[in-house]
């Protein structure tokens, strides 16, 4: 029995800090979670020794480093991408987002000089990258992109020094030609395997560069590294040779084999640079990203007047359905799905600050507004399991419905709000945590992020406005593909409603309680 439950444990151990691995490799690039997963998983996990708890109590911290990193490494392409056709909308922003960034993951470094040299690596990569990316890349370039490729992951090993200090500096040499490897077997195995594989991938680029010959080429620099890690394997105590010997196993034999046959892949554009995706104000025009800043200040408004009036009021200023379901979609649309990837996205980080301060005031006040039955005596609970529920239904829809700019999941929560808001007003018979401001702003903010997304679909960055308005409005409305589709218009439509309809509500709700609408904000 004691055998079976030890077994128990270890295996919940195991599934437990495999979740924590993926929790903080989602914000990395697609193309390498797998093996960045493995990597923290089953290689540093190993040789750290951590306990599941101490790998819980370091998870938030590697989850902002690993982020911050993919951002740092994605703003110094996007600041060397062309100057898209019809220029940037405030171009400012990105430089000052992208400084914080830099600032941010320079304090989490200073503590150990392995973090600073690994800061400094992943640095040299974007430039590297960069000319890769863009065709220009040379014999010197493909070897600085095998030697730097794993400086991300490694920035999440060596960021806090005592758990660092752990692996000691033989081991760590004899790991550093180990991740290259791994690297580079892992894409040369999707290059064999996967479509849509671009410059960005380590064989794609030598081929790029060396044509034909490039599977020979890159074969005689693998067949480097393989002698140093051999050398610096056999200079390791014994214990600690097999200890990495068994860790490292077959896990870059895909480096060692036959390469597949060498094609020529496509140049993979650079955040910011017009057609690909990347920054907002290189792929789409400026009229866009101007109604996405005027949504943002509208939910601004919406989002102040919220948290005073639940202060003021000692309530909460979102129906409780509605704020699980916006809580779930801002922290997927800012953290999870390309984050940092445009001006949306990364307000969503903000918005999602702001939303954790209304879940704050429901926490604190939820359970008075319903006095005296099972949902108040239970409400903590119920309030968590409704995140539990409310998070993984609102991520996967994002995945299911092919939803990357959020616009099936943005709109329908959206909608779910307006008629709550109706709902919410009526029940509990007073404007309590209620301004015309909130239904202002919210009615405002949502009409702007319609025009927006009209915009993407009637508007170029080389034609910043619609040629009428009376057109506009007849393309966007019979537009039928994604992200303006037919349920999508219909859902705003009703939204745009309901709004008024909540609007002229609260109005008259405000004036019978003898309170002026535009002075209570």
């Amino acid at each position: 029995m004691g055998t079976l439950s030890h077994q128990l444990r270890r295996s919940a151990s195991r599934t437990i800090g495999g979740l924590l691995t993926r929790a903080i490799v989602k914000v990395a690039p697609p193309d390498h979670r797998d093996l960045e997963a493995s990597l923290l998983d089953e290689f540093y996990a190993a040789l750290l020794g951590e306990s599941l708890w101490q790998r819980a109590c370091h998870a938030p911290a590697d989850l902002a480093a690993r982020y911050l990193a993919f951002a740092a490494k994605r703003g110094r392409l996007a600041a060397s991408a062309p100057r898209p056709v019809g220029g940037r909308v405030f171009p400012r922003l990105p430089t000052w987002r992208d400084a914080l960034i830099d600032k941010a993951l320079g304090r989490m470094c200073a503590a150990n000089p392995r973090a600073g040299q690994q800061l400094h690596s992943v640095h040299e990569l974007a430039q590297v990258e960069l000319s890769v990316r863009s065709g220009s890349a040379g014999e010197e370039q493909l070897g600085r992109l095998l030697a730097l490729t794993p400086s991300e992951v490694r920035l999440v090993r060596d960021r806090d020094r005592s758990r660092s200090d752990r692996i000691g500096d033989p081991i760590r040499e004899a790991l550093w030609p180990a991740e290259v490897l791994a690297y580079v077997a892992d894409d040369v195995s999707r290059f064999g395997s996967a479509t849509g594989v671009d410059r960005s991938n380590i064989y794609a680029a030598f081929i790029d560069v060396y044509g034909d010959s490039a599977p020979d080429r890159l074969q005689a620099e693998v067949a480097a590294y393989h002698r140093l890690f051999r050398k610096r394997l056999d200079d390791l105590v014994p214990a600690d040779r097999a200890r990495v010997e068994h860790l490292c196993g077959d896990r870059f034999a895909a480096a060692l084999g036959d390469y597949p046959a060498p094609t020529p892949t496509p140049a993979r554009r650079l955040p910011g640079e017009v057609g690909g995706p990347g920054e907002v104000g290189g792929g789409v025009s400026g009229s866009v990203v101007l109604f996405g800043l005027l949504c943002v200040a509208g939910w601004l408004v919406a989002y102040a007047s919220i948290i005073h009036r639940g202060f003021a009021d000692a309530t909460y200023g979102v129906p409780l359905a509605a704020l699980v379901a916006n809580l779930s979609w801002e922290f997927a649309y800012g953290f999870l799905l390309d984050p940092l990837s445009d001006y949306f996205h990364t307000s969503s980080i903000f918005g999602f600050g702001v939303d954790t301060v209304i879940g704050w005031q429901a926490w604190t006040y939820g359970r008075d507004q319903f006095p005296g039955t099972l949902l108040a005596r239970h409400f903590r609970p119920l309030f968590l399991l409704s995140l539990a529920v409310a998070f993984p239904v609102t991520y996967l829809a994002f995945r299911e419905f092919n939803d990357p700019d959020g616009e099936y999941t943005g709109f329908g929560i959206n909608l779910m709000m307006s008629i709550l808001y109706v709902v919410m007003l009526e029940r509990r018979g007073s404007p309590a945590g209620q301004s015309m401001y909130i239904a202002i702003g919210k009615w405002l903010g949502t009409f702007c992020a319609w025009v927006a997304t009209a915009l993407t679909v009637t508007t170029s960055p080389s034609q910043t406005w619609p040629m009428g308005w009376r057109q506009f409005a007849r393309d966007s409305l019979r537009h039928r593909s994604y992200p303006l589709t037919p349920l999508i218009n219909v859902m705003y439509g009703w939204t745009f409603i309901l709004d008024a309809v909540y609007s002229v509500l609260l109005y008259r709700r405000l004036r019978l309680a003898g309170i002026s609408p535009w002075r209570r904000f």
